[in-house]
């Protein structure tokens, strides 16, 4: 007659429970810590961007930086950056990556890779002639991002919002090279009006040229020439404007109810005007704060939603 000994398999089962607990609370402080990291060097990008600005001969431009990753996840695909070329040039990056989570993560960190090694050859270049080409620095970009993501078998590609600040003698001028991400909103004021240009649009001053995706993928669909070609287009900065870049995860936000009813530009372009007198952080959490009564509640939103506003108040 064999006896079961009920004591040794309590023991296994209360073992067993406290390794699985000892294991999810592990996961729970490496969540922890990876999402505050992920926080830090987001409010250090914004910190960064803020204290850039400051280099304009516009000692008076103010900015505003909004940024809520999708509900449940901790690091992001859209990205924002500011990079110093000369006294009076700046570049300014504003991207939004394929997927969400860490692919998405890990595309962007091949970007900016490929942003840092352009500027550094560029660096090299200027010293000895003084000039910056712009089309040749994008190019050298898109280059090099898509030999990383071919090395890497990634079939993930980037939109990416390539923007030269010159700062001009009474007003800057803004060169685009897009690589099909969304162009900005301009809210322009003065004491008798205000006008809004959604660049987006095509109006007599502005045609709102694009180039493809950022992507191997996209590189083998199309011609080789005509994948790294961007053209430029520009539109001039002056006191009393706004000018709001905005990701996709703005405008497409679906209402609760329906699910078939986007945010939209007319709505973010009606919010931009009822702020306009406000400071450019308080028009970011304006919008922010509608899109949320739009959707309903927090845990509806899809997307990563991002923003920055530039601001050159008017005149006194």
């Amino acid at each position: 007659m064999i006896v079961k000994n009920n004591n040794n398999s309590d023991i296994d089962t209360v073992l067993k429970e406290e390794y699985i607990r000892k294991d999810y609370l592990e996961k729970i402080r490496k969540y922890e810590i990876f999402r505050h990291e992920a926080n830090n060097v987001r409010e250090k990008d914004k910190k960064i961007i803020r204290e850039f600005f400051k280099s304009f001969s516009h000692k008076d431009v103010q900015v505003g930086v909004g940024f809520q990753r999708a509900y449940g996840s901790i690091i992001s695909g859209d990205h924002f950056d500011l990079f110093k070329l000369s006294d009076r040039i700046f570049l300014f990056i504003f991207a939004d990556i394929s997927g969400h989570g860490l692919p998405a993560y890990t595309t962007l960190i091949k970007l900016r890779s490929a942003i840092i090694l352009a500027i550094k050859e560029l660096e090299g270049t200027f010293r000895k002639t003084g000039m910056i080409d712009y089309p040749n620095l994008i190019k050298n970009i898109a280059v090099k991002f898509t030999d990383i993501m071919d090395i890497s078998n990634s079939n993930d590609f980037a939109s990416v919002n390539f923007v030269f600040v010159e700062d001009q003698d009474g007003y800057l001028k803004f060169r685009f090279y897009n690589r099909s991400m969304l162009f900005p909103i301009i809210v322009r004021r003065s004491k008798e009006q205000i006008i809004t240009f959604n660049l987006n649009n095509q109006y007599d001053i502005w045609q709102p040229n694009k180039s493809y995706l950022l992507g191997n993928d996209i590189k083998t669909l199309v011609n080789i020439e005509a994948y790294y070609d961007t053209p430029e287009c520009s539109f001039d900065i002056y006191q009393g404007d706004m000018i709001f870049f905005y990701s996709d995860g703005i405008t497409e936000a679906f209402d609760s109810e329906t699910e078939n009813k986007q945010y939209g530009e007319e709505r973010l372009m009606q919010k931009l005007i009822e702020s306009s007198d406000l400071p450019p952080q308080l028009v970011i959490n304006n919008i922010f704060d509608s899109v949320y009564e739009f959707i309903g509640k927090h845990e509806y939103q899809k997307d990563d939603m991002t923003a920055v506003l530039m601001d050159l108040p008017m005149p006194l």
